[in-house]
């Protein structure tokens, strides 16, 4: 971002920039890994200072924090995406590739490795689990909040553990 000369773009072009590129390039590795807290904090302040700045070489007056700027446009931001949120949701995708495709060579690969007899929601059960798959299983509680079975015939479902009825309330005491 430090080569591109913002004292020539409107808001309106920063923005567009933003979103377009400085979202896009580092997609692929945040879909296989979880980038570690301080690069995703550096990456969100050359992003604020980018914004911000008036010339390119000053940081310039942070007039709103971050955080509303990645609101959503209804909600008064403008849109702009959390790094750390964007990550997780890529590793939550391919979590769910795993469940969804259990017959692909990357679930089967993952499937040999980590989980043969379980499902990738199970724990890790691996004594030396590689740094993408904990990165993926790092998305497990984003997924698990989303996800509901399906009844079909009941064999495969425990009422006390599984999420079968979409409710809010909690579960009874065993």
């Amino acid at each position: 971002m430090n080569g591109w000369n913002s004292k020539w773009l409107s808001k309106g072009g920063k923005e567009v920039l933003i979103k377009s590129v400085a979202s896009s390039m580092p997609m692929h590795v945040m879909s296989c890994f979880r980038l570690p807290k301080g690069i995703t904090n550096k990456m969100t302040s050359a992003v604020s200072n980018f914004w911000w700045s008036n010339n390119g070489q000053t940081r310039g007056m942070h007039w709103m924090a971050w955080k509303k700027l990645c609101r959503h446009k209804n909600d008064g931001g403008l849109g702009f995406r959390v790094i750390e949120d964007f990550n997780t949701a890529l590793l939550a995708k391919q979590l769910w590739r795993l469940i969804d495709y259990p017959e692909s060579l990357f679930a089967r690969v993952f499937k040999g490795r980590y989980y043969r007899n379980s499902t990738p929601l199970d724990p890790i059960r691996s004594y030396s689990p590689s740094y993408g798959w904990q990165s993926i299983v790092s998305a497990r509680p984003l997924v698990q909040k989303g996800l509901i079975k399906r009844v079909g015939s009941g064999t495969s479902i425990s009422v006390w553990d599984d999420p079968w009825i979409p409710a809010s309330s909690p579960r009874p005491a065993t």
